[in-house]
């Protein structure tokens, strides 16, 4: 492609976008407005996420549509029977079609204070095709209407996790797919093209409006997500991948503080089987519960502390760990082959039933017990506790040696797994706590941000050095904000300063004036300015004192100090000049009108 194709092309874009925005302008220049009293949550609009013609994502056996409708009418019963100052509404209750600007509707026409919507996850994978021209293997793509090569992907049964969208300051990278997916649905309703203004979910060029446009509401919904996600990760095992910032319809739409939150990945087949159970729908919507109730506290300025059984839930495991964890055992390596235990068994029945055999276990004994002895120096607490445990099943009485070892592995273990807990906690905080500091610092709420890097930072993360780096930034701006505010303070007493100094001087010139007055009539001023229109002496010259005027022609010409010789006035054309007036000269007056000064001089003598 030469200069020129380059050229048309950004021009091209460029005029598109402007198109673009430009309906898009008139179609959300009237959204957010802010609440007479929006610590109040009376009304929360759930949102089960899609519906009807729109399945959403698939996994083996369950829809999209059908696990987020099932979570969210459990949401909106617990938040019934246990809150009875909040009202519920659903933006669908049954598997229909609901069209994404009526669900943001739904929500600003019943005034709401929260909008929480409820989907599932789905992770791809590229398809891989052989290329015919070079042999190699590459992914299978398609080209689309618009001319754009699409890749071909089929469902990765790999990542599991739940996530949180707030609406977006900027789109996260990676995290398109998201917003694309969740806003393809209104491809579904009939003349999308006219309702939404334009607006294309499959066009980056949309998206790079839509992120033009900020929530007045994203500091409190970013609260609320955070709360979601630590739920989660606490007591339904999820794996917390995080709050994100990202262009969704329906946040974009909704004028109260909203979050997107995906429960889970239908694609990975452990997490499909606990998001359609029963149990796992019950678990996420208890953390949703919870979550909304300590945000609802939050906002009213309430303090409480809950001991239901909701609060009393007990956490799960997360079943892809399990699956790992089995993994692993499956794969250690064996040093030493595990005794038969049908045989071991008849020979503490039978103790020994010969000499051979209690040298052959006496001998096995000494050689677990010196690789358990090795393993436990080297801190290797798991293989060391297993040969731990063969060496006491060889004996016949218990070795008080082997009985202490396993006991202090045990609790080195258990600390190791507190330890390793603790460090999972405090990274999870240190993250949630950098994500809503950044967006206090975009929104410069400094000292909001301030206080969210302070804490992650006294977590003291191992190699995390971001937050350290916001507080000296933040510090260094306060600084140069205090150093600019006590220098325009030293201005301004210096100016004061010296007006009062000018007021003095005016004082002491006019007393010794009309002390002394020239006998003769006769007086000497220096002249130093002259204009074509009368001005306010005290602000066109504030630091010349005892200043007079006299009009000649069109021209008001302006003099300082009034001396009864020409060497006094002298000394004074000097200082003028030194502030600046250097054309400034001495002129003579009779009886306030100017004279010659030669005849003057000669008057005075």
């Amino acid at each position: 492609m030469n200069f020129k194709d380059t050229l048309q092309k950004k021009h091209n874009l460029f005029i598109r976008l402007l198109l673009v925005q430009a309906g898009l302008f008139l179609a959300f220049s009237s959204f957010h407005i802010h609440k007479d009293d929006p610590k109040k949550v009376k009304v929360i609009v759930i949102d089960p996420g899609h519906g009807g013609k729109d399945p959403g994502c698939n996994g083996v056996s369950h829809k999209e549509k059908d696990v987020s409708l099932a979570v969210a009418l459990k949401f909106g019963k617990l938040i019934e029977e246990n809150l009875k100052d909040v009202k519920v509404i659903f933006t669908r209750k049954t598997d229909v079609f609901v069209d994404l600007e009526d669900r943001a509707k739904i929500a600003n026409d019943n005034n709401a204070d929260l909008f929480i919507s409820i989907h599932c996850n789905a992770a791809g994978k590229p398809v891989m095709v052989k290329d015919k021209k070079t042999g190699k293997m590459r992914a299978k793509t398609f080209k689309n209407s618009r001319g754009k090569m699409i890749v071909v992907e089929t469902a990765n049964p790999v990542p599991f996790g739940s996530e949180t969208y707030v609406m977006g300051l900027k789109n996260e990278e990676g995290k398109m797919k998201v917003a694309q997916r969740e806003n393809s649905a209104m491809l579904l309703e009939d003349n999308y093209e006219s309702k939404y203004k334009g607006f294309d979910p499959n066009s980056e060029e949309s998206y790079i409006i839509m992120s033009n446009y900020t929530s007045s509401y994203v500091i409190q919904s970013a609260g609320l997500a955070m709360k979601i996600q630590e739920e989660y990760f606490t007591k339904a095992g999820r794996v917390d991948k995080g709050v994100h910032r990202q262009s969704i319809w329906v946040l974009w739409r909704t004028s109260m503080p909203s979050v997107l939150t995906e429960i889970g990945y239908l694609t990975n087949p452990e997490e499909e089987k606990f998001l359609g159970s029963t149990k796992g729908q019950d678990y996420m919507a208890s953390c949703l519960f919870r979550a909304f109730r300590k945000y609802k506290d939050e906002q009213e300025g309430t303090k409480k502390t809950y001991d239901d059984d909701l609060e009393k839930q007990k956490p799960l495991e997360n079943e892809n760990y399990k699956i790992e964890n089995d993994s692993d055992k499956k794969d250690q390596p064996v040093v030493l082959d595990k005794p038969d235990e049908k045989k071991d068994v008849e020979i503490k029945k039978d103790n020994f039933k010969n000499k051979e055999e209690e040298i052959d276990n006496a001998k096995k004994y000494s050689e677990y017990k010196k690789l358990a002895d090795s393993e436990f120096k080297n801190k290797n607490y798991k293989q060391a506790k297993e040969y731990y445990q063969k060496a006491q099943f060889l004996i016949k009485v218990e070795d008080d040696y082997l009985k202490h070892q396993l006991a202090q592995i045990d609790d080195l273990l258990k600390k190791e797994e507190e330890t390793k807990n603790h460090i999972s906690e405090n990274e999870r905080k240190y993250k949630q706590y950098i994500a809503l500091a950044d967006l206090n610092y975009k929104n410069k709420k400094y000292e909001e941000a301030l206080i969210l890097y302070e804490k992650a930072n006294d977590l003291n993360i191992k190699n995390e050095v971001y937050a350290a780096e916001r507080i000296k930034d933040i510090k260094q701006e306060f600084k140069a904000n205090d150093d600019k505010v006590a220098k325009d303070k030293a201005a301004a007493e210096e100016k004061i300063r010296l007006a009062q100094l000018k007021v003095k001087q005016d004082s002491i010139d006019k007393a010794l004036a009309k002390a002394n007055p020239p006998k003769s009539g006769i007086e000497f001023k220096v002249q130093f300015a002259g204009t074509d229109k009368e001005v306010d002496v005290r602000t066109k010259f504030p630091n010349v004192s005892d200043v007079w005027f006299y009009k000649m022609g069109a021209v008001y010409k302006y003099t300082s100090g009034s001396f009864r010789s020409f060497e006094e006035a002298g000394k004074h054309q000097a200082k003028l000049r030194e502030l600046g007036y250097k054309d400034c000269f001495v002129a003579a007056f009779k009886n306030g009108v100017r004279m010659d000064i030669a005849e003057a001089k000669k008057a005075v003598q």
